[in-house]
């Protein structure tokens, strides 16, 4: 939907910086939450809760911070009076979900290619924990700003969409995350005209922030520990099973 933000010149990443002083007490805290993770060793991804939790929680900062970031730099020094309307705002929290929901895809895609080239698992088992990530996103979502209509009708969409996936190509960080950038684009409540102006960089900005989230991944995983505990280590020695064995075996 088009929408009314509107700034005369193109987008530009440097304009998000702040005040001196708030940008200051920025990197004071941020450095002081840094030397606290140095010491704090993540916990590993290592069974189905893990890593619907980490695709959960890393979707949702990814698409609030990328299309909030997106938004606040377009309107300037307006932005606080734009996020605070009650209209805007009532278009802003679907356009939100529905920017998580292309970002757990994506995501969960690509932890699931993976963890099938490490594991070996047949692709009727990588749909089936695909699906039991994206269930796991929607009944988070359940109560916030999509019509349980319109999460259903992606859900089955989303499971069709994963019969035609290429796993060896999605395990390849050149040919993951291609949806969610481009969503962002699409469902920003921004003009069409500077849409356009927009799209490259604001594009490669959201691509370079699923760099760190694939590095933390990769980090945490422990993939022969998470496909036993989640059931699916006879999906390896029998590529016919169905997903739908595979889900219920998830449960």
């Amino acid at each position: 939907m088009v929408m009314l933000v509107k700034v005369l010149k193109p987008f530009n990443h440097k304009s998000v910086e702040g005040a001196p002083m708030i940008k200051n007490a920025g990197n004071y805290f941020g450095a002081m939450v840094r030397a606290c993770r140095f010491w704090i060793k993540p916990a590993p991804i290592d069974d189905f809760a893990a890593l619907a939790d980490f695709c959960f929680a890393q979707c949702a900062h990814i698409a609030q911070t990328t299309l909030y970031g997106y938004l606040r730099t377009r309107a300037g020094m307006q932005h606080f009076n734009l996020f605070t309307d009650e209209t805007f705002a009532g278009m802003l929290r679907p356009a939100r979900s529905r920017l998580m929901l292309v970002c757990v895809e994506d995501l969960a895609l690509y932890c699931v290619a993976v963890i099938g080239e490490r594991t070996g698992l047949s692709p009727a088992a990588m749909q089936a924990l695909s699906v039991r990530i994206m269930a796991h996103a929607i009944d988070e979502l359940a109560e916030a700003d999509l019509p349980e209509g319109e999460l259903e009708v992606y859900a089955h969409n989303f499971a069709a969409r994963i019969k035609l996936v290429d796993w060896s190509a999605r395990a390849q960080p050149e040919n993951a995350f291609e949806r969610s950038p481009q969503a962002l684009i699409e469902l920003a409540p921004i003009i069409d005209m500077l849409k356009e102006l927009d799209h490259e960089i604001v594009v490669n900005s959201m691509r370079f922030k699923w760099r760190g989230v694939r590095a933390a991944f990769v980090q945490r995983l422990e993939a022969d520990t998470l496909v036993a505990r989640a059931g699916l280590d006879m999906a390896k020695q029998n590529g016919k099973k169905g997903a739908a064995g595979c889900a219920t075996q998830l449960g």
